[in-house]
């Protein structure tokens, strides 16, 4: 009876083993084109439900298992000798993996087959200007193919996708396009390199990184000269297509940032204060925002720069008060004639001011004529 069921439980752990074997692994190559001095690495990726105790390699139908490694790295001239070829070459590879349970091993399906090309062609050189854009901005690629080939057009591979997209050798784009080639949208990364054909594809060239940023704001402020007093509207204008989650006030002077609303009336007075400035001054400021992307927050590039002159609140100055006042006495004369005296005197002028008191008194005789 013991041994009926030893051979149930073994039985059982065959075709569990077996279930798990008919998952197919899934192989990697690095690098798709090398020369025979480069190297490339395979990655027999085996399910994550399954505990591999060893891989095996399968080079144009060679077995290559004195490693048991589900991660194996060659250099081109030793995948060559494998094969029995010389370059230019293009090998197939293709792995699977064993699972061993109670001594018993059950091997996977092959899985899919990746090439390998193995040529003397020299890679190609790519430069990059600038790494960091933002959707309107241009970068340059500049694809250097060896002096000695004559080749015009390149191919350039963005993310690692398998199929390269064709241009010229020197290519300007905009950071809309690369993510349009991309199929991302901003703020994201994008890796670029190149390669060129010459009978056969050559190595791919160095792989460099370009940053696609947010679209910058624009900062404008009305108006642009105030008292203490005064107040300014600053308005921190994001593009359409983004929905901004905070605006931030940038304040060139001390290099501090302050939340504000995107957009927001302050007074001179505190624009000051935050700029550590007394009037008069002329404080610089720029934008910013931010948002929420793929679970991150994500920083937009600075606005322009927009200045604001502050300065110091002025006061009517007083004027001092006069009072005029006209005095007429008129008499008769003594005898033949009329006497007319005339008074024009100004009161003291008001308290604190520096007028003199002053009295201007004149008298007029006029005689009448006497007909004769």
């Amino acid at each position: 009876m013991a041994e009926f069921l030893l051979l149930i439980i073994f039985m059982y752990s065959f075709h569990e083993i077996k279930a798990q074997a008919l998952l197919q692994p899934n192989l990697t190559v690095d690098r798709p084109v090398i020369t025979e001095t480069d190297s490339v690495t395979l990655n027999c990726q085996t399910p994550s439900s399954v505990s591999a105790s060893q891989c095996d390699f399968y080079i144009e139908n060679e077995e290559k298992s004195d490693s048991f490694s589900c991660v194996q790295t060659l250099t081109g001239a030793e995948v060559l000798k494998i094969v029995h070829k010389r370059s230019p070459f293009e090998v197939k590879v293709r792995c699977l993996y064993t699972v061993r349970s109670g001594g018993v091993g059950s091997s996977s399906p092959v899985s899919d087959t990746s090439t390998i090309t193995i040529n003397n062609l020299l890679p190609a050189k790519l430069t990059v200007n600038p790494l960091v854009i933002t959707e309107t901005d241009s970068v340059t690629l500049n694809c250097v193919t060896p002096s000695s080939v004559p080749v015009s057009e390149c191919f350039y591979r963005f993310m690692r996708e398998k199929t390269a997209k064709r241009f010229s050798c020197l290519k300007t784009l905009t950071g809309a396009e690369l993510l349009s080639l991309t199929h991302q949208s901003s703020p994201a990364k994008v890796d670029v390199s190149c390669f060129y054909l010459m009978s056969h594809e050559s190595p791919q060239s160095n792989i460099f990184t370009i940053t696609v940023q947010l679209p910058r704001p624009e900062l404008t402020v009305n108006p642009r000269l105030i008292t203490e007093t005064d107040s300014v509207t600053l308005n921190c204008v994001t593009p359409s297509s983004v929905s901004e989650s905070e605006c931030y006030l940038y304040y060139m002077g001390t290099k501090t940032a302050r939340t504000m609303s995107c957009v927001q009336t302050l007074t001179g007075t505190e624009l000051l204060m935050t700029a550590h400035l007394s009037s008069p001054a002329e404080v610089e400021l720029t934008c910013y925002y931010t948002v929420e992307h793929r679970g991150g927050r994500y920083q937009s590039p600075h606005s322009n720069i927009s200045s604001v002159e502050v300065q110091q609140s002025t006061t009517t100055p007083r004027v001092p008060a006069v009072s005029l006042t006209t005095d007429y006495t008129v008499g008769e004369s003594k005898s033949t004639g009329s006497s007319f005296s005339t008074f024009l005197t100004s009161v003291n002028p008001a308290s604190g001011d520096t007028l003199s008191h002053f009295k201007v008194s004149e008298h007029l005789n006029i005689n009448p004529i006497n007909n004769r």
